[in-house]
């Protein structure tokens, strides 16, 4: 797909992945529109994708509300034109003791995570389809294709849920001229633990659990720009799952052994503290 010309919506756009995913669809000759609830983000985000000399328009926009989420749809294609490029990207964690994360807050997880996902494709696969031209990216992680700890099971059940979601998304859209990819990125230097939440998790059980998900991972971070360039890459080259680096390509063909795997991860786990 060249991207050129394209109006591209990005949600979750003003920082990290989101906006690095901006601002290289920008690069590359797309409109933009950036999504987020952060609004002092926005707006500086906003004027790096002017700088580009590309047209950009920035919404406060809260997912996990589907309303939002059609307004998004609207105010796009009325004031930038029709939207070629969908990028599902909003996300936030949630981790902690099972025994006592509350239902309200699985609900908000889930809300952001995966109906933001649904509201996306709700409001803007109809217009797509009726055009027979549209691609849409949506944001998963590598926690959606490996249960990295057990602490994250909410974020982790969350994600998984978008890959399932992804997957069937491309075999539907595929007939109508539609493409879809799903982006899985492991560790990133982003801003998501701003908003994150951990419930009844002390200090140092934090610093473990995240020390653990890092060393699954292979202990490295990429930068946000890395995987922007690979979302670029991928709408531009029709590619479905986006990884960040082989080690995450060899984590997942592992974990296709579930119980080699699972014997594994046992045995590496670390103590309660």
């Amino acid at each position: 797909m060249n991207v050129a010309g394209e109006v591209a919506v990005i949600t979750g756009g003003a920082s990290g992945i989101g906006r690095a995913s901006a601002l290289a669809f920008a690069r590359s000759g797309a409109d933009v529109v950036l999504a987020d609830i952060r609004t002092d983000r926005l707006a500086r985000t906003a004027d790096e994708v002017r700088a580009l000399g590309r047209r950009v328009l920035a919404l406060e926009c809260d997912v996990s509300k589907a309303e939002d989420v059609a307004y998004l749809a609207e105010a796009a294609e009325t004031q930038l034109g029709p939207v070629g490029i969908l990028m599902n990207n909003a996300g936030v964690v949630l981790r902690g003791a099972l025994e006592e994360i509350s239902l309200e807050d699985w609900r908000w997880c889930f809300g952001i995570n995966v109906f933001g996902v649904v509201h996306g494709i709700h409001a803007f696969l109809p217009r797509m389809v009726e055009r027979g031209h549209g691609w849409i990216v949506n944001t998963g992680s590598m926690a959606g294709l490996v249960a990295l700890t057990g602490e994250g099971a909410p974020y982790i059940s969350s994600k998984f849920a978008v890959v399932g979601l992804t997957e069937a998304l491309a075999l539907y859209c595929r007939p109508f001229g539609i493409g879809v990819s799903l982006l899985c990125p492991g560790g990133v230097r982003t801003n998501l633990a701003e908003t994150g939440r951990s419930i009844g998790m002390t200090p140092q059980r934090e610093i473990a659990e995240t020390r653990v998900a890092q060393a699954v991972q292979g202990g490295t971070e990429a930068e946000p720009e890395h995987i922007g360039e690979l979302v670029l890459n991928a709408v531009q080259n029709e590619r479905f799952l986006v990884l960040q680096d082989a080690f995450s390509r060899d984590l997942v063909r592992r974990h296709a052994d579930l119980n080699e795997f699972m014997a594994w991860r046992f045995s590496t786990s670390t103590e309660q503290p």
